[in-house]
């Protein structure tokens, strides 16, 4: 039973301007999801379903318990549709001067609402806000409300529209709710057109004029200290133009988001009646066509990922907190822009971008349908008014790939003063062109274009190419991978417009009838670079390196060093004079001690004059003594202070130890056994014919080291036929303290050569020989026990693994990682224990009954780790990879593909390994080469 007598909520009023004849704010909710209010609640339909509880507002009920859980192309059988009815109450002080809206920023998605009784409006459209007047109706003293909300709709067109979709389907007052109080005549909003010259238009949209007179505006920097003089005009019915001209300005753009606030006020001939201020920025953006997009005069390419507005736990309800996460997540991936897909993000997410500097799409709704053109009428006028002064949104996007209307371009220009370009987007086997013909070139936007596609468009075609959703992050693939190849044809063309990935975050929903664990639907929404709570792939870090506004093309230094390193700005707007550039001696932690990292030993500044887009040299004063150093590290900071750049140059001339095998015990032969050798407490037996080590013994116990060299590879042609079961005999001399066992032509080797030095390094080299063609990879292995290995540190380009169209971002320096489970889109446990590591220089791999062995690369080995688990229905997100168990140190390693294309459509850095000849490596094995015999006591007594 609802009780009226409920404890009041307490409501937050928040006065917008310190002016009276401003207007304010009084929310009903909260204003997101960390500050949410209980509302009373039922629901008709679904989990705790037929009774009245409560509910945190604004929040989807499907997060709080009600409902089903619903993707977006799930079918409910026998259920109807949920509606949720809402109450509140509230006390309110009415000033009876004043004029009150009820204002819901966004409500999923039939809205039905009454204030004491009175019908106050209905509503279609969920991600829209809207208002009604609620003058008549609000009362000074106790109010009550009441909401029902439909999850679907009663337009056929919306429920196609935004019910059926590739994502999580949400329901419910999802965004903030508040009252807004305005006087009797005011301003409604504005819109801005504030271009790079410091030319200035406005537009005011007024509401009940009877006594105003003019507009007056005046704008002000960030320091509110005036810009210009003051300019006004009369007022003309409901919309009246205000324009001007000012010097000196900055401009806003990604890189520098200098913003203005536009002070306007409505006056009849005595005073003021209402005041209305709108931040904005000066900037002019161009889509040129045939050529490309444009920033106040200086082109840019687009480098980009699709959003969605979500959190796991609270679906599409998101805190402020969250909004700037995501901002400061892309500005770590060095991108420019964002396309927030599908739908219009909060308002408070562009009011983010315009000031932190990211640039963006703002689109309409619409997966896969479109609206009607009644309908979408509507949802543009009300994306448009409500978003057209933020300097950050740069397109507007009619709706997703086939989801688009032509007639609603016009709408978009009949509310936007600046006329920016809505564009279509259009599906992977969808042409963009076909019965589209505006008054402008087609920005080709097509999706998962390959390797030939992007080559056609970029150099055939002249329509600006904007892919607005490429190279599918599924699981593991896409992503990064071959994003440096398509980025590299993207600089060079003369009609590139840039790279939208899919997407920016695995959708996995938290679910209380699934184990609470993240529910991806299987392969359907893990398409993020990051995962749900944000837990970052290799994608992560290479798109951070491959996008870098900063790139030095020096790879490491010696002791020839010039003091100069080769660097090219791509900024579009700073000079590096205005960056924060440091230089770092660094020395790395030892496979012999506990730390981990890296120490820096000496710092210091750079300073150069580098203008946007050019190249030129990094002067560095190093000290003499860097040649002892493991390397130079070179960090480079934006006006922002983000990190963009980190590159780490190992320094050639570095004689730092590494495995500390100082004691010179010599290996001794058997007696009895020619091939088993043993060292203190280890114990090898090699195969007397095929010199392969068959098995290691430590303290008179077996461990699961075995097997090792074994020749593992795989064949991209089938008709190739390799031979490995050659037999041969192997050899063992001593020379000097050192045994030598060396073998021939023996299990698919040419030549297999084991050292055992008498300070514990065992030295494996090794060269085979496979038929000439083409393979996804090729090296050796050592078998171990997956269930032995318990965790690994090692010296090399990390965290994340690598694959081989995707090599980029690894940043160097010593690693520990504990074996966890890590299955892409089911189980997230960053970084990655299995799989293939490079550039390294080092491994220590801890296993049970405190067991250690070390590996060190002698020559350019890729380091394969036990075997990394791909998650079901990968589509062609897959790789190739040896099946055994064990480590291994690959010659030559698998590409990945994304979910629409195999990694073979992704150009040359993607194919198959072309092998002609032979192949040589070497590495070298340390056993347990750091321990001692003699232990110390433990005692049990301890003193207080």
């Amino acid at each position: 039973m609802y009780n009226q007598n409920i404890p009041i909520v307490f409501l937050l009023f928040i006065l917008l301007y310190s002016n009276a004849k401003a207007q304010s704010k009084v929310y009903l909710s909260g204003k997101d999801a960390e500050t949410a209010i209980d509302w009373d609640f039922k629901i008709s339909e679904g989990r705790n379903s037929g009774f009245w509880t409560t509910i945190p507002v604004p929040s989807n009920w499907e997060t709080e318990g009600f409902g089903y859980y619903l993707y977006g192309m799930d079918k409910m059988v026998g259920e109807k549709p949920s509606i949720g009815y809402y109450r509140h109450s509230f006390d309110f002080s009415k000033n009876q001067k004043k004029r009150y809206f009820i204002v819901f920023q966004g409500a999923m998605t039939d809205t039905n609402i009454k204030l004491n009784q009175n019908q106050v409006g209905f509503h279609q459209g969920g991600f829209t806000e809207f208002k009604f007047e609620i003058t008549d109706y609000l009362k000074d003293g106790k109010n009550e409300l009441k909401v029902k909300v439909n999850s679907s709709s009663s337009n056929e067109s919306l429920v196609k529209a935004e019910r059926y979709a590739d994502f999580w389907l949400f329901s419910g007052i999802f965004r903030p709710v508040f009252i807004q109080e305005v006087p009797a005549e005011f301003i409604e909003h504005v819109a801005i057109d504030a271009q790079m010259t410091g030319d200035f238009t406005m537009d005011v949209f007024t509401n009940g004029i009877k006594n105003a007179k003019s507009v007056v505006a005046q704008i002000y920097d960030v320091d509110h200290n005036k810009v210009g003089e003051e300019f006004k005009a009369n007022i003309t019915d409901n919309k009246t133009t205000l324009q001007s001209s000012f010097s000196n300005i900055k401009q806003w753009s990604h890189e520098f988001p200098n913003l203005y606030t536009v002070e306007i006020k409505l006056k009849n001939k005595k005073e003021v009646l209402h005041t209305y201020k709108q931040k904005f920025g000066f900037r002019t953006f161009e889509v040129r066509d045939h050529d490309g997009f444009y920033l106040n005069n200086k082109r840019l390419l687009l480098k980009s990922a699709n959003m969605h507005s979500f959190r796991p736990e609270t679906g599409r309800t998101l805190s402020r907190s969250n909004m700037e996460e995501n901002v400061r997540l892309m500005q770590d991936l060095n991108f420019n822009c964002v396309r927030p897909c599908h739908y219009p993000p909060d308002s408070y997410f562009f009011d983010l971008c315009d000031s932190l500097g990211i640039l963006s799409l703002d689109e309409t709704t619409g997966w896969v349908k479109p609206l009607d053109t009644k309908t979408g009428a509507q949802i543009v006028e009300e994306i448009v008014t409500r978003d057209v002064n933020h300097p950050s949104i740069i397109l507007w996007s009619n709706g997703n790939h086939n989801a688009h209307n032509p007639e609603l371009d016009s709408v978009f220009h009949q509310w936007d003063i600046q006329k920016r370009r809505p564009l279509k987007n259009a599906p992977k086997n969808g042409n963009i062109f076909e019965g589209y013909t505006p008054d402008w070139d087609i920005v080709n936007t097509t999706y998962y274009p390959n390797y030939e596609t992007v080559k056609r468009a970029l150099f055939k075609e002249d329509h600006i190419y904007l892919p607005n959703e490429t190279l599918h992050a599924l699981y593991d693939g896409g992503g990064a991978a071959n994003l440096k190849t398509y980025w590299d044809l993207f600089e060079k063309s003369k009609v590139g417009g840039g790279i939208t990935i899919w997407a920016l975050f695995d959708e996995g929903l938290m679910r209380t009838d699934n184990g609470y664990v993240a529910d991806n639907q299987g392969a359907k929404a893990a398409d993020g670079i990051v995962g749900p709570h944000g837990e970052k792939d290799g994608s992560f870090y290479a798109i951070r390196e491959i996008w870098s506004p900063i790139s030095i093309s020096d790879e490491n230094i010696g002791d020839d060093f010039s003091g100069e390193l080769n660097v090219h700005n791509k900024f579009t707007f700073t000079n590096l004079n205005q960056c924060n550039i440091e230089w770092k001696l660094i020395n790395f932690a030892n496979p012999d001690g506990t730390p981990n990292g890296h120490r820096t030993v000496a710092s210091g500044k750079i300073n150069t004059d580098i203008r946007a887009g050019e190249k030129g040299k990094l002067s560095l004063n190093l000290p003499s003594s860097f040649v002892n150093n493991d390397a130079l590290a070179i960090q480079v900071y934006d006006t922002k202070g983000n990190l963009v750049y980190d590159k780490r140059l190992p320094i050639s001339t570095s004689k730092r130890p590494t495995f500390r095998a100082s004691i010179n015990i010599p290996f001794k032969q058997s007696k009895n056994e020619p091939f088993t050798f043993q060292r203190q407490n280890t114990l090898l037996k090699f195969d007397g014919n095929s010199g392969v080590l068959l098995s290691v013994t430590d303290k008179g116990k077996p461990t699961s080291i075995r097997n090792f060299p074994f020749l593992t590879f795989e064949q991209a042609d089938t008709s190739l036929v390799t031979y490995t079961n050659n037999s041969s005999k192997a050899n063992a001399t001593q020379i000097g303290g050192n045994w030598l066992i060396e073998t021939k032509d023996s299990k698919g080797f040419d030549y297999i050569k084991w050292t055992l030095k008498t300070n514990g390094e065992i030295l494996l080299d090794y060269a085979y020989t496979l038929d000439s063609g083409k393979y996804n990879y090729t090296g050796i292995g050592v078998e171990i026990n997956a269930d032995e290995l318990l965790r690994k540190r090692w010296l090399g380009e990390g965290p994340e693994r690598i694959w081989k169209n995707r090599k980029e971002g690894g940043s160097l320096d010593v690693y520990a990682v504990e074996k966890q489970v890590n299955i892409p889109g089911l189980v997230y446990n960053p970084p990655s224990f299995e799989g293939c590591f490079a550039p390294w220089d080092w491994a220590v791999f801890y296993l049970k009954n405190n067991l250690n062995i070390g590996f060190q690369n002698k020559t350019d080995v890729i380091l394969g780790v036990l075997n990394p688990i791909n998650a079901k229905d990968a589509k062609r997100a897959i790789w190739s990879y040896p099946k055994k168990e064990g480590l291994f140190f690959f010659d030559h390693i698998s590409a990945v593909g994304s979910k629409w294309k195999p990694a073979t459509e992704f150009g040359p850095d993607a194919q198959p390994n072309n092998i002609d000849g032979q192949i040589k490596g070497s590495v070298s094995m340390y056993i347990n080469w750091n321990k001692t015999d003699i232990k110390a006591k433990r005692t049990d007594i301890e003193l207080e």
